[in-house]
């Protein structure tokens, strides 16, 4: 990469990662141009395609940043769990605090449309993104299984993260409908989502885990 030391590159690489994030989150992907996302740095438009191939190829770098610090809070909140229920309440609980509570995910996936910022990204990428994935899923769950007689114990890890997607990631999705419930229909008490999340929450760490 001609015209950049190695030091000049990944400063400038990371000015990137940080300017796509910061206007990704204000306007969206639609509305955030590459020009955009260089003017900051005061470099060319088609220097941005020195660092990366498209904007959704900055956009996978964000995300692969975001799963990662994800990953980090789950082992995290995991370290010396030795109860299996504590330990998948926990792992479900950080699932959906990530769902609720992460910018990123809540403007892309929640409120957006992740192929927004993902259309240009190859099924290869995408498919070593998954795998990336699994491999720091998959030992998690596996943990869990080894604490448990219950039925989790006879289960595949990917049986166990579609359980976990189908439920409390499909609750996260409709959270609006619910505190909309609240304000609308009369009996319903204050924290109506939060109750039916715990209590999902509560009862499937239960039932996956009892002997």
């Amino acid at each position: 990469m001609a015209g950049f030391t190695d030091e000049e590159r990944e400063r400038i690489r990371e000015q990137l990662i940080e300017i796509g994030h910061e206007l990704l989150l204000q306007y969206g992907p639609k509305k955030t141009t590459v020009a955009d996302i260089t003017e900051p740095t005061r470099i060319a438009k088609p220097t941005f395609y020195q660092f990366f191939d498209s904007k959704s190829d900055l956009y996978l770098v964000i995300l692969q940043r975001e799963l990662e610090e994800y990953m980090t809070n789950v082992r995290s909140e995991l370290l010396e769990v030795d109860n299996p229920q504590e330990g998948l309440e926990r792992f479900f609980r950080c699932y959906a605090e990530f769902g609720e509570e992460n910018p990123f995910i809540q403007q892309t996936i929640i409120k957006g449309n992740y192929q927004d910022i993902l259309r240009n990204v190859s099924q290869d990428q995408l498919a070593e993104l998954q795998r990336q994935e699994l491999a720091e899923f998959v030992p998690i769950i596996e943990d869990l299984q080894k604490q448990s007689e219950g039925p989790i114990s006879e289960m595949e890890p990917l049986t166990v993260l579609g359980i976990m997607g189908g439920s409390v990631g499909l609750l996260i999705l409709h959270k609006d409908e619910y505190e909309r419930y609240e304000r609308e229909l009369d009996g319903i008490k204050h924290g109506y989502y939060e109750h039916v999340r715990n209590a999902l929450i509560e009862t499937l760490a239960k039932g996956l885990t009892a002997d």
